[in-house]
C-alpha cells in the first residue's frame, strides 16, 4: 500500500498515459512522473508513438539532475531491451533514480526484467500500486501480449423497440451527439474498425475518426462470408 504522495504520483502517471491512447500502437501507453529526492515534482511523461522516447526518458530530460535521489512512478514495469529505443532500466539507473514504482509488470518476453535489473544495482522497487486502474488503460495491449488475440469492442445502437434504421431508410442516426462522439473517441483509440460487407454495401459508411484533431486514423476493414 503505497503513501498518499505515492498513489497521487502513479494516479497523475496513469492519466498521462492515457494521452498516448490510439498512437503508440504495437506498444502500449505508459506515463511516468518523477519527483525530486524531498519528494516535489520534477519531470513527467507518456509514451506518444511507437518508435519514439518511452515514458521514462520523457520524464528524466524533463526532471534533468532533480532526477537523483528521486522516485520514478511509471505505469508498467520499465523495459529491459534494446528494440528501436534503448532500455528505460538502464536510463534509470544513469539518472541516479532511488526508487522506482510501476503498477504492471511487463508480460512481454523480450522486454520484461527491467525491475530486476534495477534491483541488482540497488535500486528500491515496488510493484502493484494502482495495478488494476494502470492495467484498464491498457487493456488492449495486454489482451493482444497475454492471450495472443486482439482485443475487440462491440458498438451497436438500437431504438427502445430493437430496430437498428427506419424501414424506409430514411434515419441517418438513432443516437445522440454525445454518443456519436464516444464513439468517435473510441475509434480515435482503435487499430481498426471492422464492419460486416452487408453493412458496407447498405450504408457505405466512412469508418474514420471525425472531430478529434490529430487522430491516427485507424484501418477499415470489410468481413465477407466469401
Amino acid at each position: 500500500m503505497g503513501t498518499t504522495a505515492d498513489i497521487t504520483a502513479m494516479r497523475r502517471a496513469i492519466a498521462l498515459a492515457a494521452r498516448g491512447l490510439g498512437a503508440t500502437s504495437p506498444n502500449p501507453v505508459v506515463g511516468c512522473v518523477v519527483l525530486d529526492a524531498a519528494g516535489q515534482p520534477a519531470g513527467e511523461g507518456f509514451h506518444r508513438r511507437a518508435g519514439g522516447p518511452h515514458a521514462e526518458i520523457h520524464a528524466l530530460r524533463e526532471a534533468g539532475e532533480r532526477a537523483r535521489g528521486g522516485t520514478a512512478y511509471v505505469t508498467l514495469e520499465p523495459c529491459n531491451h534494446t528494440g528501436r529505443t534503448g532500455p528505460c532500466a538502464q536510463a534509470l539507473l544513469d539518472a541516479g533514480v532511488r526508487r522506482v514504482v510501476y503498477a504492471v509488470g511487463d508480460p512481454n518476453p523480450q522486454a520484461t526484467g527491467g525491475a530486476d535489473t534495477l534491483r541488482a544495482e540497488g535500486v528500491q522497487v515496488e510493484q502493484g500500486l494502482l495495478a488494476d486502474e494502470a492495467e484498464t488503460g491498457n487493456t488492449a495491449w495486454l489482451t493482444s501480449v497475454r492471450l495472443g488475440r486482439p482485443y475487440v469492442l462491440w458498438k451497436y445502437a438500437a431504438t427502445l423497440d430493437g430496430r437498428v434504421a427506419a424501414a424506409d431508410a430514411t434515419s441517418r442516426w438513432i443516437t445522440s451527439a454525445e454518443s456519436r462522439a464516444d464513439v468517435h473517441r473510441l475509434r480515435a483509440e482503435a487499430d481498426a474498425v471492422v464492419v460486416g460487407s452487408g453493412t458496407a454495401r447498405a450504408d457505405d459508411p466512412q469508418l474514420g475518426v471525425r472531430g478529434i484533431d490529430g487522430a491516427v486514423q485507424p484501418l477499415r476493414v470489410v468481413v465477407d462470408t466469401g
